[in-house]
């Protein structure tokens, strides 16, 4: 019998997801909406890459068109009204089909999801769980495979879900969402002291770009040869310019490209993303993160991030979202002082790409 192709489906897509494609198993990938930091010109060649409507990527799972698709994780609310539909046509498919397509998805959402969508619908937490436990289930239980990227992540589906992940349950694995060394990695020269802090994301209230800015003369005031680059863009993007046309030794790129964002990862000492709590969103690993230790870069992260655990035992620093700004200050400094060869940093790595081990282990044909 032939094999079917496999294909992805994400409802927003950014220019990682079309690096990713380079080394992952071949397949289409559909795409409802490019992010911020979208390029197209990252896609690899030969490989199908389109923007489509969610009535479309249904079809597909109804048709039977594909052996596997990847969807979001029934985890994210946002794409919970989505993924009930999906999960509804593989079902129908089933009935339908000899080979119907199987659904697979990377989970790493950490956040605690009841309490998110009480807080957004105003309705009893209680009623949020159990209207969650029925929802998140019926998609959980359509799945074939999952692959947790966090123990965090883990941990929430079976505090929701509980007797509910046993009952006729996908296949699952743990696989931390953790990059290998980058090729380039130990080309940079790092003679002399540790001096360069880095801060790459969005430039809004989530990802503590103003505890940063808030805590950098502290910085300066114990480390004076220290630099500041931040490069990112979006709603604070006034503020932070206006901030730095006074604040000693930093700069800022606004909506940097790829290859301006990369050499500054390079060349950084530490990168620092203090992702904060909101109600609707918890950082789930933090793409600055998993680059950052790419290059061998000393990481200030709080404790929101899905591997911070994984971060303080491997010797990189974590603090809690609304620590005082001389803690933030300390921690940046401590780093810098302390700054290991980066050598030290990508020995802690895997020899396989997290997220590459987990597209591998997703779309892998059942024995």
């Amino acid at each position: 019998m032939t094999q079917k192709p496999t294909a992805r489906y994400y409802r927003g897509a950014r220019t990682t997801h079309l690096e990713r494609l380079h080394d992952s198993a071949p397949g289409d990938f559909f795409y409802q909406k490019p992010m911020y930091d979208f390029d197209m010109t990252r896609a690899p060649a030969g490989v199908r890459v389109e923007q489509t409507s969610f009535v479309h990527i249904a079809a597909l799972v109804l048709k039977g068109t594909y052996s596997r698709l990847e969807i979001v994780e029934p985890y994210a609310p946002s794409a919970l009204p989505q993924n009930l539909v999906l999960s509804a046509a593989a079902r129908i498919g089933r009935v339908f089909h000899r080979q119907p397509t199987q659904l697979v998805t990377y989970a790493i959402e950490n956040a605690d999801l009841p309490r998110k969508v009480a807080a957004s619908t105003h309705l009893p937490v209680v009623v949020t769980r159990a209207l969650l436990r029925l929802t998140v289930g019926f998609c959980y239980r359509s799945l074939t495979r999952v692959v947790f990227g966090t123990a965090d992540a883990e941990t929430n589906y079976e505090a929701l879900l509980g007797a509910r992940m046993k009952r006729r349950p996908p296949e699952t694995t743990l696989i931390w969402g953790l990059p290998t060394a980058h090729p380039s990695a130990l080309t940079v020269d790092s003679d002399g002291p540790a001096s360069k802090v880095l801060f790459v994301g969005a430039l809004d209230e989530r990802k503590g770009i103003r505890q940063l800015m808030d805590s950098w003369s502290d910085v300066l005031a114990a480390s004076p040869d220290a630099e500041l680059q931040i490069l990112g863009k979006g709603s604070l993007e006034a503020e932070v310019l206006e901030w730095a046309q006074t604040a000693p030794r930093t700069t800022v790129v606004i909506d940097p490209t790829r290859d301006i964002i990369f050499e500054a990862q390079r060349h950084a000492d530490v990168a620092v993303l203090l992702s904060q709590p909101f109600t609707n969103w918890k950082e789930q690993i933090g793409l600055p993160i998993v680059e950052g230790l790419s290059v061998g870069t000393e990481i200030v992260a709080s404790s929101e991030t899905g591997i911070a655990g994984w971060l303080e035992q491997h010797g990189h620093r974590v603090l809690a979202p609304h620590t005082p700004r001389s803690a933030l200050a300390a921690a940046v400094v401590d780093a810098l002082q302390s700054r290991r060869p980066r050598s030290a940093v990508l020995d802690d790595l895997p020899q396989v790409d997290g997220r590459l081990a987990a597209d591998r282990w997703l779309f892998v044909p059942s024995i």
